[in-house]
């Protein structure tokens, strides 16, 4: 039975994955502030935008007590439509698209 017990928790962990939920407003323009990643992202390393890489100094991030994490980050150079990963710790979240107008 304590197995049982060990694994539940190890399966909610597993739940709570790297996962952008939302991106607001999801067009702009470059240097904009703030567009708000908003999900899973208290671990995030790293956001990929397009062709640009991002560092937890490009951003601003606070952890909400219900888990969610938001980052509000800078618009970086671009064209067009573009998709948004985050990553952390060799894991890749979902991709979300940000498009410039």
């Amino acid at each position: 039975m304590d197995h049982g017990t060990v694994d539940i928790p190890r399966r909610k962990a597993a739940a709570m994955s790297l996962h952008i939920d939302s991106i607001e407003p999801p067009q702009g323009e470059e240097g904009q502030q703030w567009v708000t990643l908003r999900g899973e992202l208290d671990q995030v390393t790293t956001v990929r935008w397009g062709d640009a890489e991002l560092s937890a100094k490009d951003w601003y991030e606070e952890t909400y007590p219900d888990g969610h994490t938001e980052l509000d980050v800078t618009v970086p150079a671009g064209k067009g439509t573009v998709h948004v990963v985050a990553f952390a710790d060799g894991e890749k979240s979902n991709d979300v698209e940000f498009t410039y107008v």
